[in-house]
């Protein structure tokens, strides 16, 4: 009896191992999105292992190869083959600077005019559901866990090894072509992560539309320290019978590799885009931020900048459906201004020395016009990754009146949540925090030279095209903080906002808080500010509307 006992013992521990087992396995219907989000995260490449891989083949044309064929090989693992993918209708977009925005532009357009639309991007801001939208709309929660489960359980199923996985970004985009073609999507509209040539989205072969954003150097270690070497690289994603647009402003030397490859490639034909007079009677539908639409949307200002390159796209008419697309796009993190009582926060995502000089010319101008006659207490908070330079960076920044800088990680908060969208496993906090102390100290450097020469030709650091139009005022407030900026450094985002909402509440001060410099950062802050994702993902019918004082009042340029 007594073994009768043990046998049903054992037996019914055994039955729930095994359920638990095919729950947590087999069956993606039982996941919860956290859950999705802690199996993603796991497929993140540490630091250790990228700093390796580039040590032995970062240059290596086949190493690349490689690479790029494993997608086509996880893409067929997850029951899509590259024909299938052929049937997908695409406007793939790469560069430096713009190309989030500009995809933005494109897909809110399409939108207006009745087709549904897929859009893939990144990075996210909050949530990584953000990367893969549906009519303008991140996936569900559910969704993105039943398609991510339909996937991750594929390829688990059919790997080689245990190293057989796709790493994180190279999951996500198998997964946004499975994404779109399950939901039938009229056109996607494809964001380039890092590159083009070598790019996981690369691997689509039928597109009759690309566009290349504004072309700068960034991502040097991966995409060479030329301009020219950058070009080869964003031009990659042009396909045979394809037209690609490009702005008129971009360096000639960019220009030259773009034609040179568009022959190689046997495609259409470059064309700059449109012109921004071109706006037709619909300019008054058109949001305020010229400057933006101009730079996002692939437009020029007079089409002759670089004729002898490229023709120029024939002009045309903004119909109603196109204004009410571009006035009603939004894009957050980009020029976004939130309002919190005393406080309003300016989140802009810039992170290379031209997209920071717009920023400064975007914060000052609309700070002032926010405060009006008031000086308020302004604040940066500011971080970069990367290789990227911070002096090139910091730059633009220095004579913007900042009261306070902090620099911050690109982390919410000090510890590491397995299941949380923005973990982050390529650094540790503690690298994080050195990098942000040798920010820090270029930031004094630069102060000090400013004091040295601040009679000098240094003067000539004010943003762009803001010195002879600001009030005195402002001017005065510049003035009278150059050298006297606090400067502090937190170990993470919910300390930082924590520290400031507090010391403008104590002080009883209006405060403006600038928080730019990476993408990430901005990501951190949104998650705090606007966890639930009502700021970030407004309906588009509806206009932006965040605030009085929001990104659709007040917005300026482009960066991305």
């Amino acid at each position: 009896m007594r073994g009768l006992v043990r046998i049903s013992r054992i037996f019914k521990k055994y039955y729930v191992t095994t359920l638990k087992s095919i729950v947590n396995f087999t069956a993606p219907g039982f996941y919860n999105y956290e859950e999705a989000v802690k199996a993603l995260n796991s497929l993140q490449t540490n630091t250790a292992f990228i700093k390796e891989l580039e040590k032995k083949d970062r240059h290596s044309h086949d190493s690349e190869i490689k690479k790029f064929e494993e997608t086509i090989k996880f893409l067929e693992r997850s029951g899509v083959s590259l024909e299938k993918l052929d049937e997908l209708s695409v406007i793939h977009v790469s560069g430096t600077k713009g190309k989030g925005s500009t995809c933005a532009f494109c897909e809110s357009i399409l939108h207006h005019h009745g087709y549904k639309t897929g859009f893939y991007s990144s990075p996210h801001l909050v949530a990584v559901r953000e990367r893969i939208r549906i009519n303008g709309q991140p996936l569900s929660q559910s969704d993105f866990a039943k398609y991510f489960w339909n996937i991750y359980n594929s390829l688990l199923e059919l790997r080689k090894s245990n190293n057989d996985m796709p790493s994180y970004f190279k999951f996500l985009t198998v997964m946004a072509f499975y994404v779109f073609l399950s939901e039938k999507v009229d056109v996607a509209i494809v964001e380039v992560g890092i590159g083009g040539e070598y790019d996981c989205t690369n691997i689509l072969r039928q597109v009759s539309t690309v566009g290349i954003t504004s072309l700068g150097i960034d991502h040097t270690n991966v995409l060479g320290n030329t301009i020219e070497e950058i070009a080869w690289q964003k031009a990659g994603i042009m396909k045979p019978g394809s037209i690609t647009f490009t702005v008129d402003e971009q360096p000639k030397a960019a220009l030259k590799v773009l034609k040179q490859r568009a022959s190689e490639k046997k495609i259409e034909g470059v064309r700059e885009e449109v012109a921004e007079e071109n706006i037709g009677p619909n300019r008054a539908e058109v949001t305020e931020g010229i400057h933006q639409l101009a730079g996002a949307a692939l437009t020029t200002k007079d089409g002759t900048g670089s004729e002898e390159w490229l023709p120029v796209s024939p002009t045309f008419p903004i119909s109603s459906s196109m204004a009410l697309g571009l006035k009603f796009c939004t894009w957050p993190g980009r020029n976004q201004i939130i309002n919190d009582g005393l406080i309003h926060f300016f989140l802009d995502g810039a992170h290379t020395s031209e997209s920071l000089w717009l920023c400064a010319d975007w914060f000052i101008q609309n700070s002032q016009a926010i405060a009006k006659q008031d000086i308020p207490y302004r604040v940066l908070v500011f971080n970069c990754t990367g290789n990227r330079d911070p002096r090139a960076l910091l730059l633009p920044l220095l004579n913007c009146g900042f009261q306070l800088v902090i620099f911050c990680p690109n982390s919410v908060t000090t510890s590491v949540d397995s299941s949380s969208d923005q973990a982050n496993y390529m650094t540790s906090v503690t690298q994080q925090l050195e990098k942000c102390r040798s920010t820090q100290d270029v930031w004094h450097e630069l102060q000090e030279e400013n004091v040295k020469n601040r009679s000098s030709a240094f003067n000539g650091l004010q943003p762009l095209y803001v010195p002879n139009n600001l009030p005195i005022n402002f001017h005065d407030s510049c003035n009278s903080f150059k050298s006297k900026a606090e400067v502090k450094l937190f170990p993470c985002m919910s300390d930082t906002l924590a520290y400031l909402k507090k010391k403008t509440e104590d002080e009883a001060c209006k405060s403006h808080i600038l928080v730019t410099g990476s993408l990430h950062l901005v990501g951190t802050a949104s998650s705090v500010l606007d966890p639930d994702l009502t700021l970030a993902t407004p309906q588009l019918s509806g206009g932006i509307g965040i605030s009085p004082f929001s990104s659709t009042d007040v917005m300026g340029s482009c960066t991305s």
